[in-house]
């Protein structure tokens, strides 16, 4: 808890500072976001031993919103997945905030390439239901939400004034579990997230 804590204060502190900055020169833009992620997940079930669990191959859609100028970049973030199979369905929904230091500036008059590093913090909800316990109807094995927060590297390619291609790889850590299943002598957790997320933005 206080780790998540100190990842909100310190996410806040970065906002403050950028926004204390010159933001005539910042622009802004909107955008689509595609990842593929892997979660890694862990559950307890009726006093049995501890299975970690994880989910390759996830791909999560969203859409983005923020401003950047010549060295920051502030961006509000919403994905959601969904993956539904004969025996199991997987839902998230998670909203964040991301800081990037754009670290360099290169290239030629027309495509430049902008590595940087940031961090980010969000709220999310996760559900995970599976026919586990009585075949043929399906059962809630979680239903959790909570903080999750990371960090990311990348690069941002400008192909023009007004378009962008983004690639980037994104790590969170969370503590989303399900209180319910913890009176019923169960436990589940999703442990963490590792993204390499493809977005491009429109400046306008």
């Amino acid at each position: 808890m206080v780790k998540k804590i100190a990842a909100v204060c310190l996410m806040m502190a970065l906002g403050s500072t950028v926004q204390a900055e010159d933001v005539s020169g910042s622009r802004t833009f909107i955008g689509f976001e595609m990842d593929n992620t892997k979660t890694d997940r862990s559950f307890t079930l009726q006093n049995g031993p501890k299975v970690n669990t994880s989910t390759s191959n996830v791909v999560e859609y969203g859409a983005r919103f923020g401003a950047e100028n010549d060295e920051w970049r502030t961006t509000l973030l919403y994905t959601y997945y969904n993956d539904k199979t004969d025996l199991s369905e997987e839902t998230m929904n998670k909203g964040s905030f991301l800081m990037d230091y754009f670290f360099l500036t290169t290239g030629t008059g027309e495509v430049e390439f902008k590595p940087y590093i940031g961090l980010h913090v969000g709220y999310m909800t996760y559900e995970l239901t599976d026919k586990l316990f009585r075949p043929g109807e399906n059962t809630t094995v979680s239903n959790g939400n909570g903080i999750f927060y990371g960090g990311q590297v990348g690069v941002e390619v400008l192909f023009s004034e007004l378009v962008s291609l983004d690639l980037a790889y994104k790590y969170s850590l969370t503590g989303v579990t399900d209180n319910q299943l913890t009176s019923l002598n169960s436990e589940f957790s999703l442990d963490n997230m590792g993204s390499i997320t493809f977005s491009i933005n429109y400046f306008f």
